[in-house]
């Protein structure tokens, strides 16, 4: 519903549209009243159509009272607006009150659900290392959300500094919720200290104005930097820009004419690669290359493992040289980190090979113990072939009993006779003896 600029001429008239959010200091509210100003600056009555975009939380369910305005989705802003329209008289002001819910607060109860979760993963991979190791992360994990409803309940200077907060720290609680549930977090080592390095940002304002002016200040973070890593502030206050998906710095000051002002700022230093993760995904892949050295895998299993520890020694080698400015401090990070994904993905491609390795022994064993059962199918067949049914366990052993006792008998009747007949045999050769002493007489 876009108001074309040749109708605007055409008309003479002037429409604003201003949006304040309005909530009491306590911020224990419902609703937040949207004040949409519509001005008729000509002296004739007009009906003139109007629209504005909602703020890119907010979703159709959260509109409590549209004041009259339809809600409508915007392809290419990706979110959701207000239209309609106004009638009004010449010079005339109309406020159109809007009531959206208070979304912009993380509440109690979803802190205490995201900890509910963090302790159910705590139960179910904490122990990964040791149940110490686990305990001190689940305590970190608390500490961090304690930090943001502390921060959120300190941001009260102004509704768009409360909704600032919260676009800032939402996404820190999201990336908390995750970890909970990643085995990879549970496997990371609790004692390991962060970096204890800090880097620099420093950014510059200039007023080209030959007179003393109001300068907003607007310093865009680099993205992996969160709030509680900016060592300090320097009165500056963190703000989010919403199609940017970006924090900022913002402070607005008087600047003298032609004044220029350099500010550094410390952050701590985030874009590192930490050396425990490295280490695991190097051992981790130095035991499976071992475990299918003897395998039909073991050329693939060589070529993967080698790929992953040249990955790790080129991203320790560029770690270890001290970059002249955070520029380049963070682009190296970043390149590291898109070579460590692909550590990991050919981890995970060796596990799979190791998976597949292990099911093919299973099959294995499996395929000698069918041939067990086979054979002992043959003598099943043999047996119902004679007793015309197939044995039962205990019809076996009867079966096999009475073999081992006929065996048994026959053995003692063969002996028996043996020693009939060799006694038989030494009678009659001590008889043809004395028969032949005779004749010899």
């Amino acid at each position: 519903m876009t108001l074309k600029a040749s109708q605007k001429a055409n008309r003479l008239i002037m429409l604003a549209v201003a949006l304040f959010l309005i909530v009491p200091p306590s911020f224990v509210v419902a609703d937040v009243v949207i004040n949409v100003l519509a001005v008729n600056g000509s002296d004739k009555a007009i009906e003139k159509d109007i629209e504005f975009s909602l703020p890119g939380e907010i979703k159709p369910e959260d509109v409590t009272d549209p004041a009259g305005l339809l809600i409508d989705y915007n392809v290419n802003d990706a979110g959701y607006f207000l239209h309609g329209k106004v009638s009004l008289q010449g010079k005339e002001t109309k406020t159109l009150r809007v009531k959206v819910k208070d979304i912009w607060q993380i509440s109690n109860e979803q802190a205490n659900g995201i900890k509910e979760e963090i302790e159910q993963g705590f139960k179910e991979m904490g122990a990964e290392r040791s149940k110490e190791n686990g305990d001190l992360l689940k305590a970190q994990l608390f500490s961090r959300i304690d930090m943001i409803l502390q921060e959120q309940s300190l941001a009260t200077s102004s509704i768009d500094n409360r909704i600032d907060t919260y676009r800032n720290y939402v996404q820190t609680l999201e990336s908390i919720r995750a970890k909970a549930h990643l085995i990879d977090f549970w496997r990371t080592d609790a004692n390991e200290p962060g970096s204890n390095k800090s880097v620099t940002l420093k950014v510059e304002t200039e007023n080209k104005a030959e007179k003393t002016k109001k300068v907003k200040e607007r310093y865009y973070l680099p993205k992996e930097v969160l709030p509680e890593y900016i060592v300090d502030r320097k009165g500056y206050e963190i703000r989010f820009d919403q199609k940017k998906d970006q924090p900022f710095l913002f402070k607005e000051d008087d600047f003298a004419a032609n004044e220029k002002r350099t500010v550094s700022f410390g952050i701590k230093d985030v874009w590192y690669i930490p050396s425990k993760e490295m280490e695991y995904v190097r051992e981790r892949s130095k035991y499976i290359e071992d475990a299918l050295k003897r395998s039909k895998f073991s050329v693939t299993s060589t070529a993967l493992y080698t790929q992953i520890i040249n990955y790790l020694d080129l991203i320790s080698t560029l770690q270890a040289i001290q970059q002249p400015d955070i520029q380049q401090h963070i682009g190296t990070f970043r390149v590291n980190k898109d070579r460590f994904e692909k550590a990991k993905e050919d981890l995970n491609s060796l596990e799979k090979l190791l998976l597949r390795h292990r099911a093919d022994l299973e099959k294995s064993k499996l395929k000698n113990i069918m041939q067990k059962i086979q054979s002992m199918k043959s003598l099943a067949r043999v047996s119902q072939s004679i007793f015309d049914k197939k044995p039962t366990v205990n019809a076996a052993w009867k079966i096999i009993g009475s073999v081992m006792i006929f065996l048994g008998i026959f053995t003692i009747l063969h002996f028996v006779t043996w020693i009939f007949r060799s006694s038989k045999e030494k009678k009659q050769e001590d008889l043809r003896k004395k028969e032949d002493e005779q004749k010899k007489e």
